[in-house]
């Protein structure tokens, strides 16, 4: 019953309800100068092609970039100096040692001219309306954080890149209806925005696109999706490097999660700590579940011809998703396999963030 509340139960309650409540999203036209943030990590490859991606934006007002090299050895700091000479509006941070990426934001919004920071990173692009489209949100004064819409140029290469793909699109569907019901708190870290006035220091174990969000909501502003602010990416091209991935950001997010949050907002803020809940701490405890009901289905065989069947449906489920790892497409065994390879990832980040 978990599982299907978290998944199927979830998703579909809030289509309905996105349905039946009409909310306001239009929003005007908002020209605001912006600072726009870069956690770096030698990035020298990357740097020139992103800044000028940033400069040369759809947007009618001034826009400065703060670089914040956390600990780099390459040549980082000459691309930036070299980049400095052709644009004004750039601010180096040179941090020695290595200290982290939500060290690096802390550092960088020290150093923000504007009231508007947008976030992201040195791999990263903007389509050409995608700051324009962060900023129009922000015309609200009950707006305090902004999530742009993530999406892939490497999408399709193998069975992990194509099933993740799909998984994103499931999860900006999420996100999309949340923000419709006034329930989203979370963010994509390499397109999101916050009003400076709001954001507050972010500890080691933590990020912007999962702490901020809950800062904004905690001080009685709201997070929006924006489908309309698009920037692109790169999908990790290996199965390893999806696992990794997941292992790092459940990890810290679900330890910056449940101590922000914090358990005085679990009785203020009850429709926020639901949504939380079914989005992502259920998503987190998946794994354990569905061990718990292999197990517990393996000593109940001998019960009953339903507990037969399930479980000889979990166990064609599990193979489709060997099928998926060998690379054979047969029944989505590919998305199963991307389906399992995430929650190991989930198993693994919720050990790690625990022990």
């Amino acid at each position: 019953m978990f599982l299907f509340g978290v998944w199927i139960l979830y998703p579909l309650t809030l289509f309905i309800s996105s349905k039946l409540h009409r909310s306001d999203c239009y929003y005007v036209n908002n020209i605001l100068p912006v600072t726009v943030i870069i956690a770096a990590y030698n990035e020298e490859v990357n740097l020139v092609k992103r800044c000028e991606n940033i400069f040369l934006q759809n947007y009618g007002s001034d826009i400065e970039i703060v670089i914040a090299s956390d600990g780099s050895t390459d040549g980082t700091k000459a691309v930036v100096t070299n980049l400095k000479k052709q644009y004004k509006n750039i601010v180096f941070i040179d941090i020695h040692p290595q200290k982290g990426r939500s060290n690096a934001h802390n550092e960088a919004i020290l150093q923000a001219s504007h009231e508007i920071l947008i976030f992201t990173d040195a791999e990263t692009i903007f389509e050409a309306d995608c700051i324009s489209n962060l900023v129009k949100p922000f015309a609200k004064n009950d707006v305090g954080f902004v999530s742009g819409t993530l999406k892939y140029m490497n999408q399709g290469i193998n069975v992990v890149s194509e099933s993740v793909g799909l998984y994103w699109k499931f999860e900006m569907f999420l996100r999309r209806v949340e923000t419709s019901l006034g329930l989203y708190a979370t963010g994509t870290g390499a397109c999101c925005a916050v009003r400076k006035s709001l954001y507050k220091k972010i500890p080691a174990t933590g990020d912007v696109d999962f702490i901020t969000p809950l800062d904004v909501v905690l001080k009685g502003k709201k997070c929006v999706h924006s489908d309309a602010a698009v920037a692109w990416d790169e999908l990790p091209k290996t199965p390893e490097q999806e696992l990794a991935a997941r292992v790092r950001m459940t990890s810290k997010n679900i330890h910056g999660t449940l101590t922000r949050w914090g358990f005085s907002s679990l009785i203020k803020r009850p429709m926020y700590t639901l949504s939380i809940f079914f989005h992502k701490i259920g998503r987190w405890l998946t794994p354990f579940f569905l061990i718990s009901l292999f197990v517990s289905n393996s000593f109940l065989v001998t019960n009953s011809w339903l507990y037969v069947a399930l479980f000889l449906l979990q166990i064609l489920f599990y193979l489709l998703g060997c099928l998926g790892y060998l690379g054979i497409r047969f029944i989505f065994s590919s998305q199963i396999y991307s389906f399992l390879l995430a929650n190991i990832g989930f198993f693994l980040g919720v050990l790690k963030a625990v022990l």
